[in-house]
């Protein structure tokens, strides 16, 4: 397994948010540890292409984030459309995962709280992000879907019910 570049100050939010938030649950904890890592994501990715992330065009936002985790050590993400309302992150090499590991759920918590933070700054607006896919569950490369909360929650709902994605994604 590689390192990976976490800042120094993120390492502080990262402890604060698991002190703060442990008694909602480790899974929350990680969330909210990985939102507060989202600060120094976004000074970085600003500064690799030239303005703030609101201001970027997707094109330039999503090649200077992939190469902002590439770079740090995290892997590699593309990202993909999946409809109008959803978008999907990619992530080979995924530094959170653990292929070896046999998780029956997928578990990147603390991508799944950068992610959304990211998101969100970048859209000025709530985006919600849902891992679908895990390297640490058995599956070829973590997939994030992300899009406004109400539309991840009936994601979340309907692949409950369905049992898979693409039932759940067609449903909508």
């Amino acid at each position: 397994m590689g390192d990976i570049i976490l800042p120094a100050g993120g390492l502080v939010e990262f402890r604060r948010a698991i002190e703060e938030t442990s008694a909602q649950g480790p899974i929350r904890a990680l969330r909210e540890a990985g939102r507060r890592l989202a600060a120094d994501a976004e000074l970085a990715v600003q500064q690799r292409g030239g303005g703030p992330l609101s201001a970027l065009p997707q094109s330039t936002f999503w090649l200077e984030l992939s190469r902002y985790f590439d770079d740090a050590g995290w892997g590699r993400i593309e990202h993909q459309p999946v409809n109008e309302s959803l978008g999907a992150v990619l992530a080979w090499d995924w530094a959170e995962s653990d292929p070896a590991e046999g998780r029956e759920a997928p578990g990147c918590h603390i991508s799944t709280g950068l992610l959304a933070e990211l998101l969100t700054r970048a859209a000025g607006q709530p985006v919600a992000v849902l891992e679908v896919t895990c390297r640490s569950r058995g599956d070829e490369a973590c997939r994030f879907l992300f899009g406004s909360p109400v539309r991840l929650m009936t994601v979340h709902r309907r692949l409950a019910e369905a049992g898979s994605l693409e039932d759940a994604l067609a449903a909508l």
